[in-house]
């Protein structure tokens, strides 16, 4: 909010400067009824909205003029309320400041990229020629075939984030591409790494973020029960709220509940003696990790709750098995990381188009006027893909009820293969983005590998990808 404030106070004023500094101050103050705050104007310098000149005698702020549009055009269309809504709680009403930090730097980001005209055109010029295929080859190039997957999911998940429509052939909404993603199974196995170092950055690591800015709440330590409080906070919002240990909220019973009914999107309402929370509706996401017991076939839920398989259906869920593979894999990308021959040379070009885009998806008012959103066109092709899958599998299984999890892995399926599709916003002049073959060959490698676990890991994965001649 203070950051719309100076903005707004700088337009008015032209030049910040010395001989104005009282007259500056005293708007910043009559705007938002609060002195300026310094830091946030250092903010707005590193983000090259605001420039700055010092010297001895002189210490002067301005907005670049050929920028001012865009400033303007922002503060004009995405004026916060000034009223905040009323909420079931004091740590909701906490909360909801956060989450106006979190959009104010989601609108810094998109602003810094669209004040910027040769950073907006590289952004552009990018996506025309990225899409799933670039993504995947850049992660694979840093962490290998086994392990690049879990972190290409996280990706997509983001793209996912805008819940864009998927229309079929005939025109109808078939479904959104939101989804909530969930690696699971032995320890150490580089679970956080995937859902929370490659988003959000890590700097010890040395990692760079991928995923949205000012979009990804982290939960490490948070109670299920302080979740459903503070969610309320974030209702009308489409965030990610990333919870690197799982198994955790559900150590006391009555939580299954209402996180399936979060997961569904449906309205929560949360009673005990004490306290009445909502009703209000959680439009977000979920990106999680648990930890299970592995067997040689399958896995054991550790969660001592029966009732958690229901929260198990309302993701995408992705085994990580310790297997010699996958240690080998993990140890030679953490030597990569040590010795700095991991570079991320695309992180900052990926999130920014990935902002771009989900600003776009979501119909920014910053952004309304240049770009229009776009709709995933549903493939027959994939469609067909899934259904040949299913023919192999029961040729293979002899237990049919091992497939029963196969309805809802299917529209898992689609949803990987639509967010996929986002990524080529740019790669396209249609309304309408088409589901291509790189796209179904990722959702359809999912929809296999996940129903193998499902099923107690009965049938051979290669064998079904020769069979498919994938």
């Amino acid at each position: 909010v203070y950051k719309r404030q100076i903005l707004k106070a700088l337009i008015e004023v032209g030049t910040q400067h010395k001989r104005n500094y009282y007259e500056f101050v005293e708007k910043v103050k009559k705007i938002c009824g609060k002195s300026i705050s310094w830091k946030t104007m250092e903010k707005l310098e590193k983000a090259g909205i605001v420039h700055e000149y010092r010297s001895r005698k002189h210490h002067e702020h301005w907005i670049p003029e050929e920028i001012i549009p865009v400033v303007k055009e922002m503060l004009e269309k995405h004026t916060p309320e000034t009223m905040p809504p009323k909420f079931s709680s004091k740590i909701a009403e906490s909360e909801f400041e956060e989450v106006l930090k979190m959009e104010a730097e989601f609108e810094e980001y998109l602003c810094g990229i669209l004040s910027d005209q040769s950073r907006l055109e590289e952004v552009i010029r990018f996506g025309e020629k990225f899409g799933a295929s670039k993504l995947a080859e850049y992660l694979r190039e840093m962490f290998g075939d086994i392990l690049y997957f879990d972190s290409f999911l996280a990706i997509l998940q983001q793209y996912a984030l805008a819940d864009s429509e998927i229309i079929n052939p005939n025109g109808k909404i078939a479904g959104y591409t939101g989804f909530n993603l969930a690696l699971f199974g032995a320890p150490g196995t580089g679970k956080t790494f995937a859902i929370d170092d490659m988003i959000r950055g890590n700097d010890r690591l040395h990692v760079p973020p991928h995923g949205l800015p000012g979009r990804n709440r982290y939960c490490g330590g948070m109670t299920a029960a302080k979740f459903i409080r503070i969610a309320e906070a974030y209702e009308g919002r489409k965030f990610n709220f990333i919870v690197p240990e799982f198994n955790d909220w559900f150590k006391f019973k009555g939580m299954v509940e209402p996180l399936k009914l979060a997961m569904e999107q449906r309205e929560i309402k949360y009673e005990i003696k004490s306290e009445t929370i909502g009703p209000y509706k959680f439009n977000s996401f979920f990106a999680v990790n648990y930890n299970t017991r592995i067997r040689e076939k399958g896995y054991v839920v550790t969660v001592s709750d029966p009732n958690f398989n229901a929260i198990e259906d309302r993701m995408l869920c992705r085994l990580h098995k310790m297997t010699k593979e996958r240690f080998k894999a993990l140890r030679e990308s953490q030597r990569k990381l040590r010795l700095g021959e991991i570079t991320f040379n695309l992180a900052n070009i990926i999130r920014d188009h990935l902002t771009l885009v989900y600003a776009i998806q979501t119909r920014h008012p910053i952004v309304s006027d240049r770009f229009k959103p776009k709709k995933v066109l549903l493939s027959e092709r994939l469609d067909d893909m899934l259904q040949k899958v299913d023919n192999i599998l029961l040729e293979e299984v002899s237990d049919t009820d091992l497939l029963s999890p196969s309805v809802r892995l299917a529209e898992r399926a689609i949803k990987i293969a639509s967010a996929s599709a986002l990524t080529s916003y740019f790669k396209t002049s249609e309304d309408c983005i088409e589901i291509g073959e790189p796209e179904i060959r990722y959702a359809v490698r999912f929809y296999i590998e996940e129903m193998n676990i499902r099923s107690g890991e009965q049938f051979d994965v290669g064998q079904v990808y020769k069979k498919l001649k994938l």
